[in-house]
């Protein structure tokens, strides 16, 4: 209770210094609760699966999370360890129930999986199920969202295939903490989708795969035993398979087309180092503003000790005060963090309910050891400082306030981290605007794109002409895929003119004979396609210029004659190189349609389009997606990293600010006798402001040289994930460097101004 006395008593006397420690505390403390949930939930994925020990997933060693189909059987006979392997395909569909239309998430696989997953059937037997090519199994919400009250067994759901598939069993939601979501299981064998791979002639169906390992298995010696099993298959004669635990899939970004979710790792990465440099600056705040202030507390430490108190019985007490003051502001930040949750949405892409949070034994144990290390360390150098004063000292007033360049430091990396995090913010806008409005290869404006369903598969080319009868709609064509979303990559070798060429990734686009006039894309050698050409196709400029061809006469491609060379765009975001691509004359194999259209009455329109649609496909969903507003969200995750770090710069300068003032009060009273007798002698107010600002000017110029390279290093790295990047500019530093200077000089000119503009008289009392 006596702490307690204590602290209130001295808060009372400084109600604006214990404000700003708290407060600090309690914005840092926010920050850390916030993220410390929700890394804990990150980590928690797929920590449900009762296997999950015992789980791995088979990929290729240079990446690529999917595997040929084929080799399931070799796997199986080499790797006698492995227990259950199940083969993953997910992909959405078109299903028809009593008219009724709709998209589900369907997961295609074999029996194994069941297994594997550890599923459990809520309704319908657990024999046999997904060894007929027409089973459906469906979960729990899809059922009650389709069927209502009615028992789904045995009835039948109509996909965009006409297939119809009978509902087996229902099984449970996938759990909120799975990486792997759907609403319904297809047996494997369903030609429904697939992912495929090609190499030269041949076409492999790809899937990704994940087993159960015998318990007393070497997990080393299983993929030993299979490593090798791809080579003997064309174009994978250098390929190697590796197992992974299934546990790191989630945080696995290497993964090519696979079925998985995946962590967003850069900024998880990103969170927690700005959750430890805001911590950090919060204790640098607590340490500075507390032996700055503990001038106020000598005469209370001056009668404790000569009433007899002991030095461990200060140190003790300044140690709990420490202590105190961050439990209450962990208090305070535990409430920030519930309120100010929400506009964490869009950077985690999730809400984190706090108040449920703090009811997870982990997320309890780590605030326990935050508040234990943090009251410590803040608690330590200030109870140390303090317990060591001589009561004689103090009464004489032979204890001065001595100039500490440690103090500066610790403000001078404040303002390092935080003129970091305004170049980092600078630099990321400017690297997103760059790629926003690079030119693409292609006029995207007023360009649309519309996915085909059900039965608009059909009649694309019906509906294109229906189309072209508006006047405001300029042109049409149909793709596989789509720029930017390419279904279809190929590899491969050939021999011509005796010149053998191998050739990597290859996109693959069906397409018809208006594609290069919808997307305004120019032909610059041979001719476009042609209503009556079949087995014909069109190269890009680089896919050309690789195959160092002189001319296109009588060239081929994979069998498919080259007809023309078109100047090369993007069809791949900045993340990389322009690549090669292939355009195949292939109007009937499209599943998009995009339109070009006029700048005028644009929902009229797109009313138009619309009902055209809707006369083949009722219930088809209707989402025309503009690509000028498309290709702006392939950016997200890096405008997720600006407004985190826009976030956290403001935190973090907030802070630094309440660490400058502390530094302020400290320099003002240590000078203030020196101040008194400058203003005696006739110096102005200008002179004494220049003395006092003169250091802080040499921490912000300090900070600035340590920023400078620091930031550019880091920035110039994060720019490396870009084929395609802005210029790290003179300018983007300088800026920093000026506006942290600016912010610092306003922040303390305030107590500078108090301190100049002083009476003499009683600066020279103070002594």
């Amino acid at each position: 209770m006596n702490i307690i006395k204590t602290y209130y008593r001295n808060f009372k006397k400084q109600k604006l210094i214990y404000g700003i420690t708290i407060g600090g505390f309690a914005i840092s403390l926010s920050v850390l609760v916030i993220i410390v949930s929700f890394l804990i939930e990150e980590k928690s994925v797929d920590k449900h699966l009762p296997n999950i020990k015992n789980m791995y997933r088979i990929k290729q060693a240079d990446g690529n999370a999917q595997i040929p189909k084929r080799i399931y059987d070799p796997i199986l006979s080499s790797a006698p360890g492995i227990e259950k392997l199940c083969l993953i395909s997910k992909n959405g569909a078109f299903y028809e129930y009593q008219n009724k239309k709709e998209w589900a998430l369907v997961v295609s696989t074999n029996k194994e999986f069941l297994d594997v997953f550890s599923i459990n059937i809520i309704k319908g037997q657990n024999d046999g199920l997904l060894e007929s090519k027409n089973d459906v199994l469906i979960t729990e919400s899809f059922a009650e969202k389709v069927f209502g009250d009615k028992n789904p067994l045995g009835e039948i759901l109509e996909f965009g295939n006409r297939e119809k598939k009978s509902v087996r069993a229902v099984i449970p939601d996938p759990d909120k903490k799975s990486s792997l979501k759907y609403d319904v299981i297809f047996n494997i064998e369903q030609e429904l989708f697939t992912s495929t791979r090609g190499y030269n002639e041949e076409s492999y169906k790809m899937f990704d795969a994940v087993f159960l390992l015998n318990p007393n298995a070497n997990p080393g010696e299983t993929e030993r035993s299979i490593s090798d099993i791809l080579k003997p298959y064309e174009g994978y004669e250098e390929a190697s398979l590796l197992i992974q635990p299934f546990k790191e899939v989630y945080f696995d970004l290497k993964g090519d087309n696979d079925q998985f979710a995946h962590a967003n790792l850069s900024m998880i990465r990103l969170l927690s180092w700005v959750a430890f440099i805001i911590l950090l600056l919060a204790i640098i705040n607590y340490v500075n503003l507390t032996t700055a202030f503990n001038n106020e507390r000598h005469k209370e430490i001056c009668i404790r000790k000569t009433t007899g108190a002991r030095q461990i019985t200060i140190f003790s007490q300044f140690l709990k005060e420490s202590y105190f003051s961050c439990f209450i502001a962990l208090l305070f930040a535990i409430g920030i963090a519930s309120f100010f949750s929400p506009l964490f949405y869009d950077l985690f892409g999730r809400e984190v309910n706090i108040l449920e949070a703090v009811k997870n034994r982990q997320i309890v144990v780590a605030l326990i050891l935050i508040l234990v290390v943090v009251g410590g360390v803040t608690g330590l150098l200030p109870a140390i400082s303090v317990s060591r004063y001589n009561p004689i000292d103090l009464l004489q007033r032979r204890t001065k306030l001595k100039k500490s360049n440690f103090r500066g430091i610790y403000n001078a990396f404040q303002l390092f981290a935080t003129m970091s995090l305004i170049i980092g913010l600078i630099v990321i806008v400017k690297q997103i605007n760059f790629v926003k409005t690079k030119d693409v290869g292609f006029n995207k404006e007023f360009l649309l794109s519309v996915r085909l369903q059900g039965e608009t598969y059909s009649k694309a080319n019906v509906i294109k002409e229906k189309l072209l009868q508006y006047p405001n709609i300029l042109n049409v064509t149909g793709t596989n895929g789509r720029p930017f979303g390419i279904y279809s990559t190929g590899s491969g070798s050939w021999t011509t003119d005796s010149i053998e060429y191998r050739i990597e990734n290859v996109a693959h686009m069906n397409t018809d004979t208006s594609f290069l006039s919808t997307f305004g894309i120019k032909l610059i050698k041979g001719r476009n396609f042609r209503l009556t050409d079949n087995n014909v196709c069109i190269i890009n400029k680089k896919t050309y210029n690789y195959l160092q061809l002189d001319d296109i006469e009588g060239k081929t491609i994979w069998d498919s004659k080259i007809v023309g060379v078109a100047e090369d765009f993007h069809f791949k975001t900045m993340y990389n190189e322009l690549g090669f691509i292939q355009l195949r004359y292939s109007p009937n194999e499209v599943t998009h349609l995009n339109i070009r259209i006029r700048g005028n009455d644009i929902p009229g329109t797109l009313s138009k389009i619309k009902s055209e649609f809707k006369e083949f496909e009722p219930g088809m969903d209707f989402d025309p997606v503009f690509y000028d507003d498309w290709i702006n969200t392939l950016y997200k995750r890096e405008e997720m990293q600006a407004k985190a770090i826009k976030i956290f710069a403001a935190m973090a300068l907030i802070l630094s600010c309440l660490g400058l003032l502390g530094l302020a009060e400290f320099t003002t009273v240590k000078q203030t006798k020196e101040i008194g007798i400058r203003k005696v002698n006739g110096a102005k107010v200008f002179e004494i402001l220049s003395m006092l600002n003169k250091d802080y000017i040499k921490w912000v110029a300090i900070a600035f040289i340590i920023a400078t390279p620091v930031a550019w290093y880091a920035m110039n790295k994060w720019l490396e994930n870009f084929a395609y990047k802005t210029e790290l500019s003179w300018w983007i530093f300088a800026l920093a460097g000026l506006l942290a200077l600016g912010i610092a000089l306003l922040t303390v000119s305030f107590q500078s101004w108090k301190a100049a503009t002083r009476n003499p008289v009683e600066a020279l009392r103070y002594e």
